[in-house]
């Protein structure tokens, strides 16, 4: 059939018809806008939002973030563990986490180096611990104790590791963005960098792996415009 002897309220209907269509797909839930996807809660699901760990202003300078892979086996600290750190934007275009030329073999070439961390929510400190020793980058010591802070509120328990010149003490409560350490490399580290993890309900951080439930790091990219 040829479209032009179509009647206008007709092709007029089939557009209508085209665009509810697309539209049901637009704003249907989580389940229906993609195909096969059933989503329950579970811990992949749950999360804690933040401020941002690290002071990272300076010309150029920005947060640098990985994620770890779920790993139910491993203490509740580490089972969705968030590492952050701070790098450079170079001429080249290029982030760096140090200085070119220096390949990173000194802890004083990182730019994340013995910068301030800060507190991520209003909390409880309920653990302190001081690093006995520091890493020479891209070395690590797993016998040595890690400096590390642990947070607490009704909700949500998070750490704080491989950090040092610790400023805060259990009992101390904190607000988000309060300088608490600064950024270190001890314990299991290979690099100047922070590692979070979270979790919420019963369980410790260096106690049993069950108990509590792991959360994901979300950062409050917008907690500076809050202050």
């Amino acid at each position: 059939m040829n479209h032009l002897n179509v009647p206008f309220d007709h092709k007029l209907l089939r557009w209508a018809a085209v665009v509810t269509f697309l539209l049901s797909g637009l704003f249907a839930g989580p389940a229906r806008a993609q195909y096969g996807l059933n989503p329950t809660p579970d811990t992949l699901t749950q999360s804690v939002l933040i401020h941002p760990p690290i002071d990272a202003t300076g010309e150029g300078l920005s947060l640098a973030t990985s994620e770890h892979t779920y790993k139910p086996h491993l203490r509740l600290g580490d089972q969705l563990g968030r590492d952050f750190g701070v790098e450079k934007l170079q001429e080249d275009g290029i982030a760096r986490p140090y200085t070119p030329g220096t390949r990173g073999k000194q802890n004083e070439d990182w730019y994340g180096w013995r910068r301030d961390v800060l507190a991520p929510f209003e909390a409880t400190v309920v653990r302190v611990t001081e690093p006995d020793t520091t890493n020479q980058p891209g070395t690590m010591n797993r016998e040595a104790q890690p400096g590390f802070i642990v947070f607490e509120t009704d909700d949500a328990s998070l750490v704080y590791a491989h950090v040092r010149e610790i400023e805060v003490e259990k009992g101390d409560t904190v607000q988000p963005g309060d300088v608490v350490a600064k950024v270190g490399n001890n314990g299991n580290s290979r690099a100047p960098h922070v590692h979070i993890g979270a979790w919420t309900g019963e369980g410790s951080l260096g106690g049993s792996k069950t108990g509590g439930t792991p959360l994901q790091i979300q950062v409050d990219l917008y907690a500076s415009e809050r202050k």
